[in-house]
């Protein structure tokens, strides 16, 4: 008989019952619904007992518990405690499975009841169900490609994570968190294997429980720089269970069109089967602060009007008025939920308030999210799964670049000191706070409907359906300036003006799945899956510009005395289908091949369908009978060759054209872009092979190596004059390589009740480069030392290098020699720019420690780190090129002569190198305590369980980055390679306290 497969039907649980205190009419409501569809208890014979961990031998909760060979299962309660009803025979086998954890198996007697199974630790679980990438749900011992799996749940109960990004840095190989600066509600980039494309998004695809949703960056208000807003900070890790990712086109096959930088998937709490209700409460409170602000924002240095040098530092000034910069922020998170199942139904209600303040009186955020859950199993044929999440809150932004408090430090101007300026550049701080205002009101609601179907032993379908729509209200605001105001900021903007955009992004999902197994003899299994999906994008935007409002007191469009509007939409619709065929052998060893075809409306009239293959293999070597290496418990090797997509940007294949005024006043339509009716979708083709192993039952090993070939990548190539467009064609020319090494390690040093020491870590790579630009020069970027270049990566840094200068009495250089290019030098105004490095991190990885003491107390630490990449330093190309307020500037005698001439030569943005520097860092990113209340102490309150943990983030890096914070960014997007950090505020320090208690 074949085992159970947990893919193919959930496990219900039947448990004691408890009563629950008092709840909302909303909450009741729930339980009457879920009284209502209880059937009838299963009638035979029980096993029960309890599943434990083995290192500590405390409970699992939510470990699932199945009688092998049947349909019959159930999920542990809170203490651990599992109880199956309407088993048959004399004995049966049992078996435990659960996140993280090697499956136990142990046979029972038909009515023994105080079972134990002891399940041990493993990072490599090959009975683990993965949904990511695969039609309905798999093992993952059937998958031939790597997913990286998050435990969220775990890591936000101790951790001091506020967003999903958090989450993820750090804790899964390959995956690289961008922060665009320190900001609350600030967002970033997320890359997965670096980047493989010139022209189009490199964001992953976002899935909240299946459901496509929008995860786009750099969606705040037009004029603050760095500080973006991203809508994967839309999400609340409170009610987040998991996140699975996969990580490029040899997995990502299956999602077509879009995937080929990878999927994030984001499985919310759904309550268990058989789990009595269980209401939970946390509270967060905490503080942040700029790290050490006196001794990172540097001393500026100027001239007198007698050539005597003054200095002037910001930040010291405003501490000894009375007046800081910066101050301590506060954290504050409340969160409530419920959740619990009966036999055939389970649910999870939570809301959570989020009230925070960043370390700027203008900078702070108000969110309220909320997340209801409910999946009714009538019978063992039929399910349907419903996931609603809503988030509603505004983000003040604050202001960076030049509206900012770290523009007006960094930049500020000695001789100003003793002036209404106060030293700053453009206005002291607090009259920067005053002026503008920046917000994004945020309105999201995310839906999904999952109806699950198995008529029958060896067939089952699912078809799910969602829409995920995000509002946007972004502002900026320049208020009307009093004459103090306008005096220091200039007449042209002392009437006030404000930009704002509204846009809402609807996505719409439809996707259907069936699956077919089939055992064709003892030891050979089939599976036969096919399905379709359907996807519709609709953006609509709203701009307003209004400028000159008459009074102060007056912020809206309407009282403006300029006002100028534009409306418009982009629709973008994918439609796919796709067919895999699964055999294994004796469970261990899996062969796979699937192929998905694909349309988009953005593709070219002449090129219709995309066409992606998949094939992979999984085979569990450890469990062959010939296997004998006892120090090597599990070893797997997996193997996986696909291809998935990236479509053109809307209307790249179309022939438009631009309205304007033409003779006599009258409207005219004048040629704008010429189109390319062949126009396809930019391929991503990828081979990863790698292994997972558990030796001397101690170390869990996970290492993948992975190949990328992004063909048919999209440029834009000029066109004639003759054919009468001025704008550039899109066309499929170019090729990028990418390729790199993921591992993951975890080691458990000790295992004990009184002391267990575990240490998990992980370091990936990637080297991209570009083939082919298809016979075009090099592309630049907005940093005109920054280039797509063929033979180097995307990105790349090149500027010319000086070698060697001689300093003159007077601090001038002369004989300024630069690299050649090949080994020699030359005079430097003869002299190619030479390569530099890339933008994109070459490593990234992590390092994290955990203790467990007597089985109550949590220590933990992580350090991140990343390197291989270049950052420049615009800030001190600012203070010292382009101002001159660098003590290099003042005293020449003192520096290389080298430095002294590129400083001099730099305001061009020519000579650039002496301020292209290395950016590698690591940083102690997490510091956490947590410790488990006893029972004892809980139950006076009538909990039975409580936590309390200290958490700690951001407090120290090292680097010899000379910036403020090498992992800052300035003009953060996702198609912009750009890396520079100008007056981006850096990522704060934090402290928080948390207190969860569950009734």
């Amino acid at each position: 008989m074949r085992p159970f497969a947990l893919s193919r039907r959930p496990p219900r649980a039947v448990v004691r019952g408890r009563s629950m205190g008092p709840c909302s009419g909303l909450l009741m409501a729930l339980l009457l619904v879920v009284g209502r569809v209880t059937p009838a208890a299963a009638q035979g014979g029980v096993v029960g007992g309890r599943v434990l961990d083995q290192a500590s031998l405390r409970a699992l909760s939510g470990a699932q518990v199945v009688v092998v060979g049947t349909q019959q299962g159930v999920v542990t309660d809170a203490d651990g405690r599992f109880l199956i009803q309407g088993v048959s025979g004399d004995r049966v086998d049992v078996q435990a499975v659960m996140l993280g954890y090697r499956a136990a198996t142990v046979s029972a007697r038909v009515g023994q009841t105080d079972l134990r199974i002891v399940l041990e630790q493993s990072a490599v679980s090959l009975d683990q169900i993965v949904v990511t990438g695969t039609p309905g749900g798999e093992q993952r011992r059937a998958i031939g490609n790597s997913v990286a799996t998050v435990r969220a749940a775990d890591v936000v109960a101790t951790q001091p994570v506020g967003s999903v990004q958090e989450l993820l840095n750090g804790r899964a190989p390959g995956v690289t968190f961008t922060q665009g600066g320190g900001k609350v509600g600030g967002g970033g980039l997320i890359n997965i294997r670096g980047v493989s494309s010139i022209s189009l998004n490199t964001q992953p695809l976002l899935y909240i429980d299946g459901v496509r949703v929008d995860n786009d960056v750099a969606t705040g208000p037009r004029v603050q720089g760095g500080s973006v807003a991203s809508r994967l900070s839309d999400l609340n890790p409170e009610d987040i269970e998991s996140i699975e990712v996969i990580k490029g086109p040899a997995a990502a096959t299956l999602y077509g069109t879009e995937a080929a930088n990878g999927v994030i998937q984001v499985i919310t709490k759904k309550g268990r089967f058989g789990q009595r209700p269980e209401f939970s409460v946390s509270i967060k409170q905490g503080t942040e602060w700029f790290m050490d602000p006196q001794g990172r924002i540097p001393t500026n240095y100027a001239k007198d009007a007698q050539g005597n040098i003054i200095s002037w530092n910001g930040v010291q000034q405003e501490d000894e008025r009375g007046t800081p910069i910066w101050t301590n922020g506060t954290i504050q998170t409340y969160a409530l939920s419920l959740s619990g199942g009966t036999e055939a139904v389970r649910y999870y209600v939570g809301s959570t308030y989020d009230a925070n303040r960043g370390i700027t009186p203008d900078d702070r955020n108000r969110r309220f999210s909320g997340r209801a859950n409910l999946t009714i199993a009538p019978s063992s044929k039929f399910d349907v799964e419903t996931s609603l999440g809503m988030t509603k809150g505004t983000n003040w932004i604050g202001g960076d670049y030049g509206y900012g408090a770290v523009w007006a430090t960094m930049f500020g101007l000695p001789q100003l000191a003793n002036t209404p300026y106060r030293g700053f550049n453009g206005a002291p701080p607090d009259v920067l706070r005053d002026v503008y205002e920046a917000t994004q009101k945020v309105n999201r609601f995310t839906g999904s409907m999952q109806v699950s179907h198995r008529p029958t032993s060896w067939l089952t379908h699912r078809l799910r359906l969602g829409l995920d729509q995000t509002e946007e209200d972004s502002q900026a605001l320049t208020n009307f300036m009093t004459p103090e105001q306008a005096a220091l900021l200039g007449p042209a903007t002392a009437k006030g003006a404000l930009y704002q955009d509204l846009r809402t992004v609807a996505y719409l999902s439809g996707d259907y799945s069936a699956t077919a197994r089939a055992s064709l003899t003892s030891a050979l299994g089939s599976a036969t899956s096919f399905g379709a999906q359907y996807y519709r994008r609709r953006t609509d935007n709203t701009s307003i510009d209004a400028r000159d409002f008459p009074l102060p007191g007056i912020i809206t469009a309407a009282g403006a005395a300029q006002v100028v509007g534009s409306q418009d939409y982009v629709n973008n619709t994918t439609i796919g289908f796709f067919g895999q065929q699964q055999f294994d052998l004796n469970n261990r060893l899996f062969l796979t091949g699937a192929l998905r075809v694909d349309n988009n409306s953005a593709f070219g009239e002449d090129f219709k369908w995309a066409t992606y293959p998949k094939v992979s293999a999984s085979w569990t070597v450890s469990e062959e009978p010939f296997w004998s290496l006892d120090f090597l418990k599990q070893f797997r090797l997996r193997a996986a060759y696909g291809a998935s997509g990236q479509q053109p940007v809307a209307f790249a294949a179309l022939q438009t054209y631009q309205p304007t005024t033409g003779p006599a006043g009258r409207p005219i339509a004048t040629p704008q872009f010429p189109g390319n009716p062949a126009l396809k979708p930019e391929r991503g083709e990828e081979i990863e092979a790698g292994f997972d192993a558990q030796l001397f039952d101690r170390l869990n090993v996970e290492v993948t190596y992975f190949n990328k070939k992004t063909k048919d990548a999209i440029l834009q190539k000029q066109t004639a004059p003759s054919a009468g467009f001025p704008n550039a064609q899109y066309v499929n020319i170019g090729q990028i390589s990418n390729h790199g090494i993921e591992a993951l390690a975890n080691l458990q040093v000790l295992r004990g009740e009184r002391l267990a020491w575990d240490v998990t870590a992980n370091i990936g790579t990637t080297h991209n480069k570009i083939d082919d630009l298809g016979g075009l020069p090099p592309i630049f970027l907005t940093l005109p030392f920054q280039a797509h270049k063929e033979g180097y990566p995307i990105g790349g840094f090149f500027t010319k290098r000086v070698v060697s200068a001689t300093l003159t009495p007077t601090g001038a250089t002369t004989d300024v020699m630069c690299d050649d290019g090949n080994g020699g030098v030359v005079a430097c105004a003869q002299a190619p720019a030479v390569y530099f490095g890339t933008p994109t991190p070459t490593y990234t990885g992590s390092v994290t420690n955990t203790f467990t003491i007597a089985r109550r107390l949590r220590l933990s630490a992580l350090v991140d780190f990343r390197g291989g990449n270049k950052l420049f330093d615009t800030d001190n190309w600012v203070r010292c090129s382009a101002f001159g307020l660098c003590d290099v500037n003042m005293h020449p005698e003192n520096y290389d002569p080298r430095q002294v001439a590129t400083v001099q030569r730099a305001g061009g943005l020519t000579y650039v190198d002496a301020y292209v520097h290395d950016a590698s860092f690591a940083k102690l990113r997490e510091v956490s305590a947590s410790y488990s209340i006893p029972d004892a102490w809980s139950s006076r309150f009538g909990a039975h369980g409580a936590t309390f943990s200290v958490a700690a983030r951001n407090l120290h890096t090292w680097t010899d980055y000379p910036g403020l914070d090498p992992e800052r960014r300035a003009a953060i997007s996702g198609t912009n390679f750009s890396a520079f950090d100008q007056a981006i505020t850096p990522l704060p320090a934090e402290f928080v306290a948390t207190l969860r208690v569950n009734f």
